[in-house]
């Protein structure tokens, strides 16, 4: 039970705003040209959030979760401060803190099951590549991510663009974007498994998911997490981080 849970707090610290290769859907044909493909659906993405313009005013995020596993209720709270490339990321079950993550200063601590382990900077790095950055598709180039257009696939009923992004090691993920509205549906990555992202709402602008659910060979049956509360550009004190 307790790797399971810690299982459930790595795949949504892992998560992009975390089985490798593809969904196991048949291939469709692609909508949108061959040859500016990755531009056109990350275009199609940030238009469809709210825009440039909101999206890069987001400096900060404060999220809260709920969901509940083997009969025990999950509470995961989170803060990204991307300014200062911070991270908090804490996992409670039935009111106690199961684990605890620390990003600052390019050190990364994990505290889970009475152990604390130090991140290798590789683990720092997909941290930060994959969790800091809100919309990390606005930020390709800094963070040194490389994505490349992969077709088009169907996602439970839904079809989809498919964009791999080779950030290195643990960061690596697959992304889908839904044709119909662009907005992101589903990621794979190896370590974190499979995360949909469901029932989007608008918070201050910005379309963000209320739901996520996460498949994992670790877990026995799917994990619907809700999102109970989002927070953008709060004031942090420094504390927050211990």
């Amino acid at each position: 039970m307790k790797k399971n849970t810690f299982i459930v707090a790595l795949a949504l610290l892992l998560a992009p705003i975390a089985v490798q290769a593809s969904s196991g859907g048949k291939e469709l044909p692609s909508k949108i040209s061959k040859d500016n493909s990755v531009k056109e659906v990350i275009d199609s993405y940030v238009k469809a959030i709210g825009g440039e313009s909101k999206m890069k005013a987001v400096h900060n995020v404060e999220m809260n979760m709920e969901a509940e596993i083997q009969g025990m209720k999950l509470i995961i709270s989170g803060v990204t401060d991307q300014e200062n490339e911070r991270l908090l990321n804490v996992t409670e079950v039935n009111g106690n803190v199961m684990s605890k993550t620390v990003v600052k200063d390019g050190v990364g601590t994990v505290t889970a099951m009475g152990q604390e382990q130090v991140l290798t900077k590789e683990q720092v790095s997909a941290v930060l590549k994959n969790q800091v950055y809100a919309f990390r598709e606005l930020y390709l180039d800094e963070l040194g991510i490389a994505v490349t257009f992969e077709g088009t696939e169907e996602v439970e009923g839904e079809q989809a663009y498919k964009l791999s992004f080779e950030a290195g090691g643990d960061a690596n993920t697959i992304e889908y974007y839904s044709v119909e509205t662009g907005l992101k549906i589903q990621t794979v990555s190896e370590i974190a498994g499979t995360i949909q992202y469901k029932d989007y709402q608008e918070v201050d602008g910005l379309m963000m998911p209320m739901k996520m659910v996460i498949t994992n060979s670790m877990m026995p049956m799917p994990l619907e997490a809700k999102i109970t509360s989002i927070k953008f550009n709060q004031d942090l004190d420094d504390s927050v981080f211990n």
